[in-house]
């Protein structure tokens, strides 16, 4: 694991970097053979994996040794979670098609705003005649109100009042 994990390179999705943290200071350790390795980074600051659920915190931390985690139990511990966040794309790897940056992938706001008015027509969230007057802004606003206001069971669309029709044919 630690031959793959030196060869990719990771970045973080979110601003919680403590799975890949937690990463480097087992990287830092991947060499060594003893049974604990130190629980402080290399400027003794605790290494923070409260990512982690309480059972595996009990796991890794030794009570008898404070300031020490059981190298193999930590080991076992970052790389689970590393797993973990790459399967949501909470962690990204470079180069990757399937753990690529989604970010990446998303269209510029601009191009997004060029599009939207026609596709909620398209959906029928919105008339055609609201859509020559659309404002991206606005209409995100004023359309989240109106969903609040909604009660339970109404319908939202035409779309979803024509699938009800033809649901009762049936």
């Amino acid at each position: 694991m630690f031959d793959l994990a030196e060869k990719l390179q990771f970045t973080a999705m979110s601003e919680d970097g403590r799975v890949l943290d937690a990463l480097a200071h087992a990287q830092r350790h991947g060499r060594a053979r003893g049974e604990y390795i130190p629980a402080l980074d290399e400027e003794g600051k605790e290494v923070d994996i409260s990512f982690a659920t309480q059972n595996w915190r009990k796991v890794v931390l030794d009570k008898t040794r404070p300031g020490q985690f059981v190298r193999k139990h930590f080991e076992a511990m970052v790389f689970t979670y590393l797993a973990e966040e790459l399967r949501c794309g909470d962690v990204a790897v470079a180069g990757s098609e399937e753990y690529a940056d989604w970010s990446q992938q998303l269209l510029a706001w601009e191009a997004v705003e060029e599009k939207l008015a026609d596709y909620l027509v398209e959906v029928e969230l919105c008339e055609a005649g609201e859509a020559a007057e659309f404002d991206a802004g606005s209409w995100r606003t004023s359309s989240a109100a109106r969903l609040r206001r909604r009660t339970p069971g109404t319908p939202t669309t035409r779309a979803w009042s024509s699938m009800r029709r033809r649901a009762s044919r049936r």
